[in-house]
């Protein structure tokens, strides 16, 4: 038994170590990174499946990852390379001594913090002192874009926000959300809160503002079969039901017979219609400004390549071909080559060339306090009150961290999508 405790023990602390947040350098491929680290490329991607290669050969020069090396050589320890803000490449050594990588949660910590402060400097040098974190002065001023001009703020002007930030050990990750702003000074006042997804403004400073939104074009989205049976939904952290192990779902399932016609979902040029590894038959369609759609696993494919195609048009047929537990229609939508959700667009009229990052609403009162409903009195209020607090500190973007990869790692076995860990 203490024989077993131990190992255990020494499992658990292999699966922690010193990583260094890094970006990933321009015109470099992920087989020239393994072989820059001395690690075979050809002998790793041997080991890749054929559905994951995708996320090896689409990673963006300036994409974020963590590295943790042996200084003297620079061999590589351990990998991890985050597929948006949920889930992570782990690259390891396995029980062979043999690099291999597995799909696995991202563990972070939500930090919910409140700063106060007044003007010194400017809005960015004020923010980056108190908080190290820059990226909050760039999304405030996204929120009073065409509403406030941030140059005008005046040395002793009050600044108060709630927002809140994950965190990977100190180290911000992702994007802040911003949650409410109160802006005080002489004569003036400017408080905004998060609502449904849209800024709501109010100011005793500028008269009621509409922002005009840039649409050239609008691509109306139909729905791909016409019943729809949703049988696995868009997510970054999903279970697979045939390989046992994390992988991400890009896209939604949807459950039917064999043979069930499937429809383009908005107009557009036909860019691929063949065979896939994993997914089976399947059809790209090109629908303009970076979007493109893809049906998998069809039993019959009515289109070519080139051909135009028009919304609800068939282009094929529901099937069980490629890696499949059953007849179903997998459906991925992608934006310039990033996977969006496509419940976002079944059965909507899109913009296109749209030109707006925030929706406001912004009114003129007198007095503040008394336009407000309740809650956002009571958050105003809260705002109002907080003087000089000392808010969260964030580590340094390349600070060295200490990640305990254990909870992550431990679901994975426990689902046995994952070699024995060992260095």
């Amino acid at each position: 038994m203490k024989l077993l405790f131990t190992l255990f023990l020494s499992s658990i602390l292999l699966l922690a170590g010193q990583f260094r947040l890094k970006l990933w350098e321009k015109n470099t491929t992920f087989g020239q990174f393994l072989n820059n680290h001395h690690i075979d490329a050809t002998k790793f991607y041997a080991k890749v499946d054929p559905n994951d290669l995708k996320y090896f050969t689409s990673i963006m020069a300036g994409a974020p990852y963590f590295e943790s090396v042996k200084n003297t050589k620079e061999h590589l320890e351990k990998l991890l390379i985050p597929i948006g803000e949920e889930m992570q490449i782990y690259i390891y050594k396995d029980k062979n001594n043999s690099y291999n990588y597995s799909i696995i949660p991202i563990k972070y910590k939500l930090i919910k913090d409140e700063i106060s402060f007044e003007l010194k400097k400017s809005c960015y040098q004020d923010l980056k002192e108190l908080t190290n974190n820059p990226h909050l002065a760039t999304y405030l001023k996204k929120i009073f874009k065409d509403t406030f001009d941030f140059t005008k703020l005046q040395k002793g002007d009050k600044i108060t926000i709630s927002y809140e930030q994950k965190s990977i050990n100190g180290i911000a990750w992702g994007e802040p959300k911003i949650k409410a702003v109160l802006i005080q000074g002489s004569n003036k006042e400017f408080f905004a809160i998060l609502e449904n997804d849209k800024y709501k403004i109010l100011s005793n400073n500028i008269q009621t503002k509409s922002i005009k939104v840039t649409k050239k074009r609008y691509l109306v989205f139909k729905q791909p079969l016409s019943h729809m049976r949703i049988t696995s939904k868009f997510t970054y952290k999903r279970w697979h039901p045939i390989l046992h192990r994390f992988r991400p779902h890009l896209g939604i399932d949807f459950g039917g017979h064999v043979g069930t016609p499937i429809h383009a979902i908005a107009d557009g040029k036909v860019i691929f219609a063949g065979w896939i590894r994993g997914y089976g038959k399947v059809v790209k369609i090109a629908h303009g400004n970076g979007l493109i759609s893809l049906y998998a696993h069809q039993s019959k494919i009515y289109v070519k390549k080139g051909q135009k195609v028009k919304a609800y048009q068939v282009i094929g047929a529901l099937g069980n071909t490629g890696l499949s537990t059953g007849p179903h229609l997998h459906l991925g939508i992608y934006f310039h080559g990033k996977p969006v959700n496509p419940a976002h667009y079944i059965n909507k009229k899109i913009a296109l060339n749209s030109t707006t990052f925030y929706k406001k609403i912004v009114q003129k009162v007198s007095s503040l306090p008394k336009a407000l409903k309740e809650n956002e009195k009571r958050i105003y209020k809260k705002l109002a009150n907080i003087s000089n607090n000392k808010p969260y500190f964030w580590k340094d973007f390349n600070a060295t961290i200490s990640l305990d990869l254990t909870q992550g790692i431990s679901i994975a076995q426990k689902k046995g999508s994952l070699n024995a860990v060992s260095n």
